[in-house]
């Protein structure tokens, strides 16, 4: 065997190994996508995530199958009574435990969904499964992308001015009380709040993500056709990004000098 077949078989070896992992940074191959370790590529945002104080309940959520399969379905209500979540579409997933040997998933008609982000089966959100809550564009009702962005203020995850779905589907989550003013947070912020300037004004600047539709409908934190920058009003308060502030105060009138010009207080 000459040195060219050789090299030849290494170099196929090699894409073999190589191939999945890059389709599905740059294809949005799902078969692939679900086990690649994001981090491998996006170390900074990563350990950022990691050390965030908001980490342990986005592992939480992210957990919790039934929060993730109305993420999936475009959810807009969850009925606790009788176990039903409202699609935006129209549609009604109901839950049916005896299905598939017991386990149970959520059904409409014929179709079956339990969707879960532990991948690795351990019973915990870890490594890079966390990134998919807010990266999986499967969860977002578009298919045929790699990734999407899903930002705080999105209408499933904490709100905004315009729709705050999850304040309808406290029920899915431990405890449904303590969840609400955290479910409802954007709209919180949209009314009387001390904030309200603050997030409404950048609700009204649009940031460099794609806003898309997902499932066929227009996001409530679209500005232009991309989201807006509602959502830094959240990062300004839960995150450990630095910021350079420099506070010029309003001229004020000068009373040393009784020859002054009069000019209206500020």
């Amino acid at each position: 065997m000459n040195k060219i077949t050789l090299l030849t078989i290494a170099i196929v070896s090699l894409a073999l190994f190589v191939l999945p992992n890059t389709i599905s940074m740059f294809v949005g191959q799902h078969t692939f996508e679900a086990g690649v370790q994001c981090q491998k590529c996006h170390v900074a945002e990563y350990c950022e995530l990691y050390e965030s104080t908001t980490i342990d309940v986005h592992k939480r959520a992210a957990n919790n199958a039934n929060y993730t399969t109305f993420l999936s379905v475009g959810g807009i209500e969850y009925n606790s009574s009788n176990s039903k979540i409202k699609a935006i579409d129209d549609k009604e997933w109901v839950w049916n435990g005896a299905w598939d040997g017991g386990n149970g998933t959520w059904e409409n008609g014929s179709e079956h969904k339990l969707v879960s982000l532990d991948f690795n089966g351990d019973g915990e959100i870890g490594g890079a499964e966390l990134c998919h809550l807010c990266h999986n564009s499967s969860l977002f009702g578009i298919e045929g992308h790699a990734v999407t962005v899903r930002v705080c203020d999105d209408d499933r995850c904490h709100g905004n001015r315009n729709h705050s779905y999850l304040g309808a589907a406290t029920g899915m989550f431990a405890n449904p009380a303590n969840a609400t003013y955290v479910v409802t947070a954007g709209y919180n912020l949209s009314r009387e709040n001390v904030h309200q300037s603050f997030y409404l004004n950048l609700s009204n600047q649009s940031s460099t993500y794609p806003a898309g539709s997902p499932f066929g409908h227009s996001c409530g934190n679209v500005y232009g056709i991309a989201l807006s920058r509602g959502h830094w009003t959240c990062i300004a308060c839960h995150s450990d990004v630095g910021t350079d502030v420099t506070l010029n105060p309003h001229p004020v009138y000068n009373h040393s000098d009784a020859n002054a010009s009069p000019r209206r207080y500020w």
